[in-house]
């Protein structure tokens, strides 16, 4: 059973950088990938549930990550989420 964030709790959140094509796991909301400084997608899959996923599954997100497609219906744009 997972326990919820405290105010101690290090928030995770997943981004994906097009350009290096890699899932980076990062302490808050970054708009650039700590690679290579091109502009990263925010996730909307949360670190738990990324954690659960096997490493097939893991693969496969990656992949259709890649496409144009799904980047668009996986990912949101770091200003949006600023502005919620």
């Amino acid at each position: 059973m997972r326990m919820p964030p405290t105010e101690n709790s290090i928030m995770i959140y997943m981004h994906y950088c097009a350009n290096c094509q890699y899932i980076h796991m990062l302490n808050g909301h970054k708009p650039l990938c700590p690679t290579c400084g091109q502009p990263l997608k925010e996730l909307d899959i949360s670190y738990l549930d990324y954690s659960d996923l096997n490493r097939g599954e893991r693969e496969r997100l990656l992949l259709s990550l890649a496409e144009s497609g799904d980047l668009k219906k996986n990912a949101a744009d770091f200003r949006d989420i600023i502005i919620r």
